[in-house]
């Protein structure tokens, strides 16, 4: 969910005036701490079930060469990854990890754009909580590797009760995957361990950038509105606010601004009217917008355009997904700041 947030935020990211381009090294070391708070409130017949996470992770990504177009190929590095409950017990952590252990292959490009061969995560089942290394297509891991009981890499296994490294496995030894069977069912989970939506946040407008420019983007029932806060002393910050409207035809789109070259309105008119719908796709048109996640919130980045580096970026995100009878809504603190 957050993903399709951040890919509307990239989309609506065409503004005017100081061009934001990273400036890659080769052999250079960026290392970056992401805090990460969910709130979750799960509704269902007249009952709200309340549980909170808390998540921080400390990494570092490692360029290892750049191609003449300002594209790095690298890793990430997991040092440092701990999630809690709301009530302080830890549901998996690791601290403290030697060099090169727990890693992501990566490129990314002058734009800040990331591409992953493949993802860690952490699948939760009844006897063991996973850390693994598997695909990074859209939709998560090997779904239905895990349901169907077929193996996957894993780097290391937890107690689901105390959070501790099973037996057999050390933080020496996680330099390599085990090939494991996992006994997931239809309450297991997959838990990114990367901050990866965060990293998509690490993206630039394409173009430049100005002083008090602003762009807004409508795509369906979900729009982003981008305002260029400050362009002072090599640094840029812009601010994002996300908003979703379950009225909004959900095939129609927008995008308009207003920079110094002038203000621009760009539109693209819906299909619901247009099309000749029976009740019954009238009803299903409806189902599909309510089951559709409803997405709030306001960020803030800032980039070293001088140095070519990000900085940071944080603020809150509400997403709300309401079908059959259960309401879960999660309220997220995000933060993402790269080290000095």
């Amino acid at each position: 969910m957050k993903t399709l947030l951040f890919t509307f935020i990239l989309l609506a990211s065409s503004i005017y005036g100081q061009e934001l381009n990273y400036a890659w090294k080769a052999g250079g070391i960026y290392s970056f701490n992401a805090n990460i708070a969910d709130d979750i409130t799960t509704s269902v017949m007249g009952m709200n079930i309340k549980e909170k996470y808390i998540t921080t992770i400390d990494f570092s990504l490692a360029i290892q060469s750049v191609d003449a177009a300002g594209t790095a190929t690298g890793n990430i590095y997991l040092f440092n990854y701990t999630v809690k409950d709301s009530k302080g017990m830890t549901v998996a952590t690791i601290a403290n990890v030697p060099k090169n252990t727990v890693q992501s292959a990566i490129t990314v490009d002058k734009k800040g754009n990331f591409t992953f061969l493949k993802k860690v995560y952490l699948l939760t089942t009844p006897t063991s909580n996973m850390l693994v290394y598997g695909s990074a297509d859209e939709g998560g891991m090997n779904a239905g590797a895990e349901m169907n009981g077929e193996k996957i890499d894993v780097y290391a296994e937890f107690d689901p009760k105390t959070g501790k490294l099973k037996a057999g496995y050390t933080v020496a030894t996680m330099k390599t995957t085990k090939k494991v069977t996992p006994q997931a069912n239809e309450e297991s989970d997959e838990l990114e361990v990367f901050p990866y939506d965060l990293l998509s946040l690490l993206a630039l407008p394409d173009g430049k950038v100005a002083a008090g420019n602003t762009y807004s983007c409508k795509a369906g029932m979900y729009g982003v509105d981008i305002k260029v806060v400050s362009m002072a002393a090599g640094l840029a910050k812009i601010n994002q606010t996300i908003a979703t409207d379950k009225s909004a035809d959900m095939f129609s789109g927008s995008a308009n601004g207003q920079t110094e070259e002038g203000s621009f309105d760009m539109g693209m008119s819906g299909m619901e009217d247009q099309m000749e719908m029976t009740p019954e796709d009238q009803a299903m048109m409806g189902m599909t917008k309510g089951m559709a996640p409803e997405m709030n919130g306001n960020l803030t980045s800032s980039f070293n355009y001088t140095a070519g580096m990000f900085v940071s970026v944080g603020g809150k995100i509400t997403t709300v997904i309401d079908m059959m009878g259960t309401k879960i809504t999660v309220d997220s603190v995000v933060s993402l700041t790269k080290k000095p």
